[in-house]
């Protein structure tokens, strides 16, 4: 599994409090707005409500869906989930659930750089194209 971050919006919470649904919107080539849904959970109660805007971290698992639409077709969905799901600190995101500082996810590599060696790194996340 790959260790994956999300940032989007909680649209649901269930699971006593164990379980998000975090909508991620993003833009597509063609300009018109995407969305990917995923399911975050989590070992402990996050503290979450819907509407929060998060940044989550997990191990990325995928599952396919089969079933039948209204007029008898097949399809497919895909189920992307985040487990062991933390709540990285970011925009929207209540103190209270922030991570922990020993977590290696409470601070971006730049952050951690820059502690570490009190230097400015010229590290980006961005897509060199």
């Amino acid at each position: 599994m790959a260790f994956t971050t999300v940032q989007g919006t909680v649209t649901r919470t269930f699971f006593n409090g164990k379980g998000a649904e975090v909508t991620e919107q993003f833009k597509k080539r063609d300009g018109s707005e995407g969305k990917t849904r995923w399911t975050a959970w989590f070992e402990a109660e996050h503290g979450l409500s819907d509407g929060d805007a998060v940044e989550v971290s997990g191990m990325h698992s995928d599952q396919i869906d089969e079933w039948t639409d209204n007029e008898g077709g097949q399809r497919q969905t895909v189920k992307r989930s985040l487990n062991k799901a933390k709540i990285r600190t970011g925009q929207g995101q209540r103190a209270a659930v922030s991570a922990p500082a020993d977590e290696p996810w409470a601070s971006t590599p730049t952050e951690s750089r820059t502690a570490q060696t009190g230097a400015q790194s010229s590290y980006t996340d961005e897509a060199p194209f």
